[in-house]
């Protein structure tokens, strides 16, 4: 009787742990700049409460209730990626309470998924002079946020977590998404 060859298996390959970024920041801070550089360059999976909200209420007049509605459906399209084993990317919440935070952190513990969150930390004066030129290049954002917002925000904005990543975001916003999608890269290829 003939001996039949033995095939060693492959070993294992390491499959990255998935990840969501959840970015905090002020209106005008970057954070759909830098939510774009995450999904294009690590193919992180965006999920966005702005376009979201927008999808859920096409007569939108931006009361607590319909961002609140919108918020959820945003956990929702979470935990579907967090289900699928999808890294994400968070954006279109500013993320100035805890509270916000800590319900993203439960969706993302419950599957095993690695929280990282991303503080961009951007003066008022430099989120107003964005938030303005954002609207002269497209008066329809102007229904939905101003260049007050930016004070009005960070006037009850919480502490962000002592394990949020913080970037200087007054620096133009190329360079913004480049130092972070640089960190999130270290921190997923270090935490295999």
């Amino acid at each position: 009787m003939e001996a039949q060859p033995q095939f060693a298996a492959p070993p294992p390959t390491a499959k990255p742990r998935p990840a969501v970024v959840a970015l905090i920041g002020l209106p005008g801070s970057g954070k759909r700049v830098v939510a774009q550089a995450l999904s294009e360059q690590l193919a992180f999976r965006r999920v966005d409460r702005e376009a979201i909200r927008d999808a859920m209420f096409p007569q939108c007049t931006f009361s607590f209730a319909e961002k609140r509605a919108a918020f959820r459906a945003m956990l929702l399209a979470l935990e579907i990626n967090c289900l699928l084993g999808a890294s994400s990317v968070i954006e279109g919440v500013s993320f100035g309470s805890r509270r916000d935070l800590l319900r993203v952190d439960s969706v993302v513990k419950r599957y095993g998924c690695m929280p990282i969150p991303v503080y961009l930390d951007c003066s008022v004066e430099v989120a107003q002079a964005r938030i303005t030129q954002q609207i002269a290049a497209d008066p329809a954002l102007a229904r939905a946020r101003t260049p007050e917002l930016a004070a009005e925000v960070r006037a009850r904005f919480d502490t962000p977590p002592p394990n949020a990543l913080a970037v200087n975001a007054n620096l133009p916003l190329d360079e913004v998404a480049r130092v972070v999608v640089a960190a999130v890269a270290q921190i997923c290829s270090v935490n295999l």
